[in-house]
């Protein structure tokens, strides 16, 4: 099935794969020969996943170096942009394509008892990949992220993965609209809807949004992704502040170094997920924030 992941981070997640399908690594003169006559070129299947592959494949050599000295990289990153625009993909969200995750936690839940008072974990790969009952033993914790889930995919599946667990404390991460080209606002709305949802059904569940956090590769997905994620945090802040029980978490600024670049050191090889080392630098700001909530 053709979903965001594909559209979006399929080449991400495939690095060396598609290094290993490139017969030859360019060099910088290389590339950007070859952004230039691809711009040249016809629109074709062939064309979009060869574009795709070595791209990423170059990209990914390089993703450290950029995130360090991206001046370097301006005109290469120019062209590429352009060229991601003339080989768009549709990033339309098929809203049912992590249906077997949730039929995994359907089959799970009816098995077993929900922990009273929970701390109740939901969102996209950022949390399915945080060992979070781990990191927390103190609390009555639940992790429901599945695949990479959107806000909207959230709301799809709301009744499953947040209204059945009735949480005292809600944690919810999601940058996936943005990384798929959606708009500050747009994103803002989803997570508005959302949001009403959980203040109707719960009024007195203490909401933890956590910021949107940075990546070696944003500039990478999108020409604005990087942008657009600062300003949603921004405005996902300013939202918090006009709500009771609802607070804007910043875990993204723990992951820069002091220059402001994006630690490198805390990213898996595709350089957008984080690796068991950046989960310790996001475990005591929740931990402190969680216990508060909980009067732990």
């Amino acid at each position: 099935m053709k979903n965001i992941f594909s559209a979006i981070f399929f080449l991400a997640f495939s690095i060396s794969n598609f290094a290993q399908e490139t017969s030859t690594t360019f060099n910088d003169q290389e590339f950007l020969e070859y952004l230039e006559n691809l711009l040249d070129e016809e629109v074709k299947s062939k064309n979009k996943k060869e574009f795709r592959q070595k791209s990423w494949a170059y990209w990914s050599e390089h993703q450290i170096d950029y995130n360090q000295s991206p001046e370097k990289y301006k005109k290469a990153l120019s062209l590429y942009h352009l060229n991601q625009e003339k080989f768009k993909k549709n990033n339309t969200i098929a809203l049912d394509r992590f249906k077997k995750s949730i039929e995994n936690f359907q089959r799970f839940d009816s098995r077993n008892t929900f922990p009273k008072n929970s701390v109740l974990f939901v969102g996209s790969s950022s949390i399915v990949h945080w060992e979070t009952a781990k990191a927390f033993p103190e609390f009555p914790i639940i992790n429901r992220g599945f695949g990479g889930a959107s806000i909207p995919e959230i709301i799809y599946y709301y009744d499953d993965v947040i209204k059945k667990h009735a949480p005292s404390v809600l944690v919810i991460y999601s940058d996936i609209g943005v990384e798929a080209g959606k708009s500050p606002s747009v994103a803002v709305a989803a997570y508005d809807e959302l949001l009403t949802k959980i203040k109707k059904d719960f009024p007195e569940t203490e909401v933890l949004l956590l910021a949107m956090k940075p990546t070696l590769i944003d500039d990478f997905l999108g020409k604005e992704v990087a942008k657009n994620k600062i300003r949603t945090n921004e405005l996902l802040f300013e939202y918090c502040e006009n709500e009771e029980h609802m607070q804007f978490v910043d875990i993204s600024t723990a992951m820069l170094q002091q220059d402001g670049t994006v630690r490198s050191d805390i990213f898996l090889n595709d350089g957008l997920h984080m690796n068991a080392l950046g989960y310790t630098l996001w475990n005591p700001i929740l931990k402190k924030k969680i216990g508060e909530l909980m009067k732990l």
